[in-house]
């Protein structure tokens, strides 16, 4: 039960990105379904649906709640993607999440070709996340330059802050990690300020 519960939650997180360009056609069907669903509260619903959001962050917003609720909800949340309502709004859906899809495939992701190869320093901190997240206690010395650089919200890096343990923090910060680029820079900052671990992980 235990490493099911893991492959759930792993699922949502590695195709994040997949969902986020998906999703984002239409925050506001994929709100309403989740309520509907009781995947979240009307308070969450209020809480993501903001006007000033882009349909882009709302859906990051809404993974993050997802994610950050635990392996029950995520798996509600992957039943609720393979709802035929849900894919007759988003058809793209269908490449990855479908009753019979084997958690293998799931895990490997869609076929998209045309989505560019990560940077060195973002697969770095991909291949890396469970060693990062145990052994870098500095981790608002991170959000630091990510909020400088308008690469994190103030309300993300205020998330980060309130976590209590550097671990815990390091967890949540990679939830907000959406892209190649803020990856890069993590690597980058990563190894400005942590150059003793990046050689002993780089080799």
């Amino acid at each position: 039960m235990f490493l099911f519960c893991l492959i759930v939650m792993e699922t949502v997180r590695k195709n994040k990105v997949f969902l986020i360009d998906t999703l984002s056609t239409d925050a506001s069907v994929v709100l309403q379904h989740v309520q509907s669903d009781s995947i979240i509260t009307r308070r969450d619903y209020n809480n993501l649906n903001q006007p000033n959001h882009t349909q882009e962050k709302i859906i990051i917003n809404l993974l993050d709640t997802v994610m950050n609720r635990g392996d029950e909800t995520c798996q509600k949340f992957l039943k609720l993607l393979e709802k035929k309502e849900l894919q007759e709004n988003f058809p793209q859906l269908k490449k990855l999440f479908t009753p019979d899809q084997t958690s293998a495939e799931r895990e490997r992701g869609p076929d998209m070709p045309h989505v560019k190869k990560q940077s060195k320093g973002a697969e770095f901190v991909d291949r890396h996340r469970d060693t990062l997240i145990q052994r870098i206690s500095s981790v608002m010395e991170i959000a630091d330059r990510l909020l400088t650089k308008n690469m994190i919200s103030t309300e993300m890096y205020s998330t980060v802050s309130a976590a209590a343990t550097p671990q815990h923090k390091m967890r949540t910060l990679y939830g907000f990690l959406n892209s190649g680029a803020v990856k890069e820079e993590v690597y980058q900052i990563l190894r400005e300020k942590q150059p003793y671990l990046m050689k002993d992980l780089e080799g």
